[in-house]
């Protein structure tokens, strides 16, 4: 399956973590900004900030599953999610998986298209029936 993978930047390691498992286990990344130059301070690289959010949009649009590590706080992290979340909505693709201990509190966590696990493992399971 196309996988996209995605989190806060502060969980970087899990991050890579996943990506590599899902891998491993022959799925396909549709995009790793993992491999990206950081470009924080958005402000201060703004073409570089509009090419990866297309790139991240794009790895969203062509992916059969998006898997996000769930947190309580992260802009970009909320963008993408409401980008799978619409797909999935109009078009039943993306499968939208997140990982998390707890659901964080945002109204749009709740939407029903979301499937919440507890580890990249139980998702895995669920991928390979």
């Amino acid at each position: 399956m196309k996988c996209f993978v995605s989190g806060r930047s502060s969980n970087f390691a899990e991050i890579v973590r996943v990506t590599q498992l899902l891998r491993d286990h022959g799925h396909e990344i549709t995009h790793d900004w993992t491999v990206l130059p950081l470009v924080k301070p958005y402000h201060e690289h703004p073409e570089e900030a509009g090419k990866y959010a297309g790139l991240q949009l794009k790895g969203i649009a062509d992916a059969d599953v998006c898997i996000f590590l769930a947190h309580y706080d992260g802009t970009g992290l909320f963008a993408e999610l409401g980008a799978a979340l619409m797909l999935a909505q109009k078009d039943s693709k993306p499968k939208v998986f997140a990982i998390a201990d707890e659901i964080p509190e945002a109204m749009f966590h709740y939407h029903p298209a979301i499937q919440w696990k507890k580890d990249i493992e139980t998702v895995l399971i669920e991928l390979h029936g």
